[in-house]
């Protein structure tokens, strides 16, 4: 009886000893150990629940060898290949990715109510800069120039502050007397006919600077002919030429001259006299002498007689003409 218990007794502690070794193992986890610890992520070995029903298949099975069958599972205890968890970091959802906030980032439309606070006011600033170089005046490198027909000058501008960032600038002209065009810092100026003038430079936000100009002409290219300003042509030497052109056309009409006869029948004035030649403005003059004279006679020439004079007045002169019938005196 006790030669058949030893085999059995045997058999029993080699199986104990092969369990104990392969529990002792660093590289193998046993089934129960498998089922029940959790990874953290990145350890590089997690819990895979698909593999928790394997686990429990393998560890029913090794319990039946082993109960029924103590050599075969000593062996294969100890002949069983080693065998490593692989590492698998499961990939985030796309609800779990990290959301980047622009917090400090106001909207689109920047306006004052919703501009960072952070940051302050990029509207104020802005325009505190643009108000630092907006012009504050301008000024021309002369106030007063002399110009003769044809002749071109230049004139400079300049900014105050001399850093402004808009220096654009426009420029006009009083009259036709002078042509003026700008072109960035300098204005040119040309004389077209004789007289005065003053051109007006604006800045582009208002500021004004002016030059007055008088344009001459050339005196050898003045003739009776040449068309001139109503200052170059009323001169008392012209208005004395004019008056005696009268007398001699009232004469040619048959009246008769009597000096000591005074009155004013009608009288022509000088104010009109602008931008024509000497003989444009004599026509003229006799023209409206005979006409006036024609409404008086009737033109019965012969019954009448004329005086005619020149007068000065505030610069300008008037032709007057009397006109009496000879029978009756003045």
């Amino acid at each position: 009886m006790r030669h058949k218990i030893l085999p059995f007794l045997l058999a029993a502690i080699l199986g104990a000893a092969a369990m104990t070794a392969c529990s002792s193992s660093p590289d193998k986890i046993a089934a129960g150990e498998a089922v029940n610890r959790v990874y953290p992520a990145g350890e590089g070995r997690y819990y895979d629940p698909s593999s928790e029903a394997k686990v429990s298949a393998d560890t029913s099975a090794a319990s039946s060898t082993a109960s029924t069958n103590p050599s075969t599972k000593a062996t294969q205890a100890t002949t069983a290949p080693k065998s490593k968890i692989t590492a698998t970091v499961p990939a985030l959802s796309s609800a779990t990715q990290p959301t980047t906030l622009n917090v400090h980032v106001p909207d689109d439309g920047i306006t004052a109510d919703n501009i960072n606070p952070r940051i302050g006011s990029i509207q104020s600033e802005m325009q505190e800069q643009i108000l630092a170089l907006a012009v504050t005046s301008i000024s021309l490198s002369e106030v007063s120039i002399d110009l003769n027909t044809g002749e071109t000058k230049t004139l400079d501008i300049s900014f105050t502050p001399a850093d402004a960032a808009n220096k654009t600038c426009t420029v006009t002209a009083s009259n036709g007397n002078v042509r003026a065009s700008v072109s960035g810092k300098t204005v040119s100026i040309t004389g077209v006919t004789a007289g005065t003038s003053t051109i007006t430079v604006t800045s582009h936000n208002g500021h004004k600077a002016t030059c007055d100009i008088i344009v001459k002409r050339v005196e050898q290219d003045i003739t009776d002919d040449t068309v001139l300003t109503h200052k170059e042509l009323v001169t008392a030497a012209n208005a004395e030429r004019w008056t005696a052109a009268v007398i001699s056309h009232l004469e040619s009409l048959g009246m008769t001259r009597n000096t000591s006869l005074q009155g004013d029948s009608y009288s022509m004035g000088t104010e009109g006299v602008n931008n024509k030649s000497y003989n444009e403005a004599e026509s003229d003059f006799i023209s409206l002498a005979e006409n006036e004279a024609t409404s008086i006679t009737g033109q019965d020439w012969s019954d009448y007689e004329f005086n005619c004079v020149c007068s000065a007045r505030d610069g300008e002169y008037d032709i007057i003409v009397a006109i009496n019938i000879k029978s009756t005196g003045y």
